[in-house]
């Protein structure tokens, strides 16, 4: 259903108040740049929200709705969830407090721990809800590349969320073969970021590469979000700014 009435509207149900869905994207879109009215539509659909409705058929959102929506957000965005893991967190721990999220890639994340999380081909599976044919797929074309470690083949976590996001994308009808472009586009991209950071994180100063490092954390945030931003813009051309209810 199309909405004419303004995204700001709020509705008073005894003590709460509710959010509209255009209000409910407004909110959200300072931390998440990408979302819109047909993406929350969809995470209803797939039952990770449930707004009440209006008798015209507005959905209204409560403050615990959109807590949880921001929980669902946060999870896809920084721990490259599919949908179905999501669905089993919150059904798992439906109340759980959510830490401040965050913009962009931290510097914890450009160094990978020597003791981070594994997983088999058969653990990345499950965890992801991946079929064989498609991992194949994924190692076929470098998107990932597991390592042999005493006859067994495993990935790391940012391996699981790349597969994690290739399954949402399959989804659509986008196979491996169609993300070469985008690992194109990041390999040139880490390019550029390799030509200014290097020489700095290759220093001999102890303090010189703690100053690279931190220097390219503040790069890959800034850039990261330059192209969400550009991606955002032609999307929004695209659907010509249109939202509904």
């Amino acid at each position: 259903m199309s909405a004419t009435e303004s995204p700001e509207l709020l509705f008073d149900v005894g003590a709460e108040k509710l959010l509209t869905i255009g209000s409910v994207v407004e909110r959200l879109r300072p931390e998440f740049p990408d979302i819109s009215v047909s993406k929350l539509r969809y995470l209803e659909e797939q039952g990770l929200v449930m707004p009440q409705r209006t008798k015209s058929g507005y959905r209204l959102f409560s403050e615990t709705d959109f807590r949880r929506l921001v929980r669902v957000l946060a999870m896809q965005r920084d721990e490259y969830l599919p949908l179905k893991v999501i669905r089993r967190e919150l059904e798992r721990s439906p109340s759980e407090t959510l830490a401040p999220t965050r913009q962009g890639i931290r510097k914890v994340d450009l160094v990978l721990p020597a003791d981070g999380r594994e997983f088999t081909a058969e653990e990345l599976l499950q965890a992801t809800g991946a079929d064989t044919a498609l991992l194949d797929e994924l190692e076929e074309f470098e998107l990932v590349r597991g390592k042999q470690v005493s006859g067994v083949r495993r990935y790391t976590q940012t391996e699981a969320g790349i597969v994690g996001a290739a399954v949402e994308l399959a989804r659509h009808g986008l196979r491996p073969k169609n993300l070469r472009l985008l690992k194109s586009a990041v390999d040139r991209e880490a390019g550029l970021i390799e030509q200014v950071s290097l020489p700095g994180l290759r220093s001999q100063r102890e303090e010189r590469r703690r100053e690279a490092l931190d220097e390219l954390e503040e790069i890959v945030q800034a850039m990261s979000q330059l192209r969400q931003l550009l991606l955002t813009r032609i999307i929004q051309r695209m659907t010509g700014g249109r939202g509904g209810a």
